[in-house]
């Protein structure tokens, strides 16, 4: 098991370094100024990196993310497992969610500066709402889909609510709370770098779009391969993380 577990990290790592020769090739048949090679765009991300106004950005990218990320997990999950024990409830609520998640997040944005102002706050709550939304639906629908006949037997046996919520709910929605941190890392992050974008005075959303005024498209390319290995570390670890949690509670369930 351990030494499948090891094997699993590979494929991407193969596919990246298929995509970075991919990338030389095709740059260097280009030969333009606005389709940098990997060599001159990992030379300006070194010298962003070495810049530390840049690892500052950096820094608060990951520290509003993380905060963020946490919150919209713990939030979605609780609440959209409460709400998916109430067949009336989940009726009720879940069109409307469904509709608000349809809404491009980003025409919402307005909203979140006059409220909350410019700065973290503002940066952080949005992408809180571009995770949170997802990840409440997945454990509404987890939930309301964990066997009738488990919950059955559990009410003939006289089990608290406690108890219930504890041994049957619990180890049925943990596939797809596993799933839902997955995919709504990908969508916080993305959250947080379009309000970097577009309000934000540090953070790597601000930097790509401080760097695209200047027409510095090798610095821009750099960044976003930064961005890239730094959202590709967390998700495979996720996702092993999604693939132990499935191996042990879907056989059970």
């Amino acid at each position: 098991m351990s030494a499948r577990r090891g094997t699993a990290w590979i494929p991407p790592l193969v596919l990246a370094a298929a995509l970075v020769v991919v990338w030389a090739v095709t740059a260097a048949l280009a030969d333009s100024a606005v389709y940098p090679g990997p060599g001159e765009a990992m030379a300006s991300l070194w010298s962003d990196l070495g810049d530390p106004r840049f690892l500052g950005s950096v820094a608060d990218t990951a520290r509003v993310l993380l905060l963020s990320y946490v919150a919209a997990i713990a939030v979605g999950a609780v609440t959209g497992m409460v709400l998916g024990l109430s067949a009336f409830w989940s009726r009720a609520v879940l069109p409307v969610v469904y509709a608000l998640n349809s809404v491009p997040k980003i025409v919402l944005y307005p909203v979140f500066l006059l409220m909350l102002g410019i700065g973290d706050l503002s940066r952080g709550a949005f992408a809180f709402v571009s995770g949170v939304l997802p990840m409440f639906l997945i454990m509404v629908e987890a939930t309301a889909g964990v066997s009738r006949l488990h919950l059955k037997m559990s009410a003939a046996l006289g089990l608290s609510r406690w108890s219930l919520l504890r041994r049957i709910v619990v180890p049925g929605v943990l596939p797809s709370l596993a799933s839902g941190m997955r995919l709504c890392f990908g969508l916080t992050l993305i959250g947080l770098l379009l309000a970097e974008m577009f309000s934000g005075s540090s953070g790597l959303g601000y930097e790509l779009l401080r760097n695209l005024s200047l027409a510095r498209v090798e610095n821009i390319i750099g960044q976003v391969v930064l961005t890239g290995v730094l959202a590709l570390l967390p998700t495979l670890a996720l996702q092993q993380l999604e693939s132990r949690i499935r191996n042990r509670y879907e056989v059970a369930t």
